[in-house]
């Protein structure tokens, strides 16, 4: 059989059933839809995580309060705090240590031209832009002198100088009030993306560790957190044994606090973006399962409708190969026209859900697996009743079983 005269043959049947043809290819469409909407989820999951990291590289280690051992407890008031003097002693004592900084971090109330908002303020040393890997827009960073004498100064992110002065550019040089201390602005920090450990760099006023402490502008229920920059990934393990044995050694609690390096978060949080795609994606095979035992469903009651037509072709001398094929061609357009109309629904789908929020990362390659998926399902799933068609004898026209 020729194929334009196969696809001729499957026209005609499609148009003769198309309403059939339509409900048969529900589960085919809702099943490609799913692929290219948990396709899109996923990678946007995957993509969020790892821009989440971007600014960290896998030799940071974070010294944080380990709330697991608070016993239930969330008063941090009587808590043993990290301190600078700890910092040194981890830096001197730790040949593995490269840069490494303390901050602590809390809300209070800034004002600008009469203007008053809290905002989050946080209290840095010397090194803190290299281990957090921020960089400036306008201005420049604190002095050595600012960190020991304890300048007002300060440091905004792109988004609160923005917020604070209409402009970024405009922010440099003005004064800020930050829980009624007067504070030169001297720099503006680039856009940045969300930072880690509760931080948004891109709306934080930063100022120096020890303006913080004597303008007693951290609550006493703040808690402040170090952060290193190791030599080399591979010296990470022997860096964190060595800030433990340092912090067990000056330290009277230091159970309270765990150590954690961000090589383990970056890949706790992207193997955790791929299980949710897998899982996802099962979901998705399982809904095209679920269409493609309906397409076998309804070509099986198709062959028996059409007994006696294949009765007819087997008796003018039809091969089976040439019926096998125009039942599994049938088969095929299914899955086709359920793919085209999946992908389209898919598309609207995620032009809906942008409006969420929800990260998304829609690739051609996701509409490419979708769509295959749905023509192999709909191939494998027909292949069972179109071969039962093909086997038929022409006396089987009048007693099909």
């Amino acid at each position: 059989m020729r194929i334009n005269e196969l696809l001729r043959l499957v026209w005609i049947n499609t148009l003769q059933n198309k309403f059939r043809v339509m409900l048969t290819s529900l589960g085919i469409i809702v099943g490609t839809t799913t692929i290219v909407l948990v396709a899109a989820i996923g990678q946007g999951a995957k993509n969020d995580a790892e821009a989440q990291y971007s600014g960290l590289s896998a030799d940071t280690v974070f010294v944080n309060l380990d709330y697991k051992q608070m016993d239930g407890s969330f008063d941090t008031t009587k808590l043993e705090k990290l301190s600078e003097e700890l910092m040194e002693h981890m830096r001197d004592e730790n040949a593995y240590i490269k840069k490494i900084c303390i901050r602590s971090e809390t809300s209070a109330e800034i004002g600008v031209s009469g203007k008053k908002e809290y905002m989050s303020v946080a209290g840095v040393s010397q090194e803190y832009s290299e281990v957090l890997s921020l960089d400036f827009y306008s201005g420049g960073d604190f002095s050595e002198d600012d960190f020991e004498d304890g300048e007002r100064v300060a440091v905004l992110g792109y988004v609160l100088a923005e917020k604070l002065f209409g402009n970024a550019d405009m922010a440099n040089g003005k004064r800020i009030k930050i829980a009624d201390n007067n504070f030169k602005v001297i720099g503006v920090l680039k856009r940045n993306a969300d930072g880690l450990q509760g931080m948004n760099y891109d709306e934080t006023v930063y100022i120096p560790y020890k303006s913080m402490q004597e303008c007693k502008i951290g609550k006493d229920y703040t808690v402040p957190q170090i952060t290193a920059k190791i030599t080399s990934i591979k010296f990470v393990k022997k860096a964190m044994q060595k800030m433990r044995g340092t912090m067990d050694f000056y330290m009277q609690h230091s159970a309270s606090y765990s150590l954690e390096d961000a090589g383990s978060r970056i890949e706790t949080a992207t193997k955790s973006a791929r299980t949710m795609s897998a899982l996802l994606i099962s979901v998705a095979m399982i809904v095209l399962t679920v269409g493609g035992i309906g397409i076998m469903n309804v070509l099986f009651v198709t062959v028996k409708e059409r007994t006696k037509e294949i009765g007819i072709l087997k008796a003018l001398g039809s091969p089976e190969r040439d019926i096998l094929l125009q039942f599994l061609a049938e088969s095929v357009s299914i899955g086709i026209i359920g793919g085209m109309v999946g992908l389209l629904a898919g598309g609207i789908g995620l032009w809906a859900l942008k409006f969420s929020g929800m990260p998304l990362a829609p690739t051609v390659s996701g509409f490419v697996t979708a769509f295959v998926f749905a023509v192999i399902t709909s191939a494998v799933f027909g292949f069972y009743p179109a071969y039962k068609a093909s086997r038929l004898k022409p006396v089987d026209a009048l007693s099909y079983e």
